[in-house]
């Protein structure tokens, strides 16, 4: 399994570099970065703003999993999340299904990306929701390839989907839809969960 993770963004909501700001004493991405690898056989981590320090701060990783960490940069990240998402599932080996996930969601576990594989089969792809909200990653069959290619830069994961065969994976789990986007997200997450376990 192949895991496309976001990190090109500007942040430009949360006005400095999130995914370095600190969680369980780990930068945030590193807690997105860690649970995709354990997961995936590759993960292809696609930046574009912050690419210098995001590399820097990952530098471990790379070192721990060799060629199963593949980075690719997004030249225009100001293009928006589909451009990235585009450059990243193009580096995916053909008929292989893959992840699409955010490198601003550190609640993300091994687990949560084991509980969606199973559920594939026959489908264009499986999403979870947090009630009634769609969250990340989402799980593409390989057929869903070549239309997020062809797509418009203008695209959103909930239109690629639509019309698609879709496997919808409800749960009561938030970590599926915590994303940090803004300082009060951010404030949130570490009120609720900045704690060592």
């Amino acid at each position: 399994m192949v895991t496309v993770l976001l990190a090109a963004g500007k942040a430009t909501r949360m006005k400095e570099a999130k995914l370095l700001l600190p969680f369980r004493g780990e930068a945030i991405i590193i807690h997105a970065l860690r649970a995709a690898l354990q997961s995936s056989s590759t993960v292809i981590l696609v930046t574009g703003w912050y690419e210098d320090q995001i590399e820097a701060i990952i530098a471990p990783l790379l070192k721990q999993y060799g060629d199963a960490l593949y980075l690719v940069h997004n030249n225009k990240p100001n293009q928006g999340q589909f451009s990235s998402t585009q450059i990243g599932v193009a580096q995916v080996t053909p008929n292989t299904p893959f992840f699409i996930a955010l490198a601003d969601a550190p609640l993300i576990k091994k687990e949560h990306y084991e509980a969606l594989k199973p559920l594939l089969e026959n489908y264009d792809g499986v999403r979870p929701f947090f009630h009634t909200t769609p969250g990340h990653p989402v799980l593409c069959a390989a057929a869903l390839q070549q239309t997020i290619l062809e797509a418009p830069l203008s695209t959103t994961m909930r239109e690629l989907l639509e019309g698609k065969n879709i496997r919808r994976f409800d749960t009561d789990d938030p970590a599926w839809i915590t994303d940090i986007d803004t300082p009060s997200s951010y404030q949130k997450l570490i009120n609720a969960y900045d704690v060592l376990t």
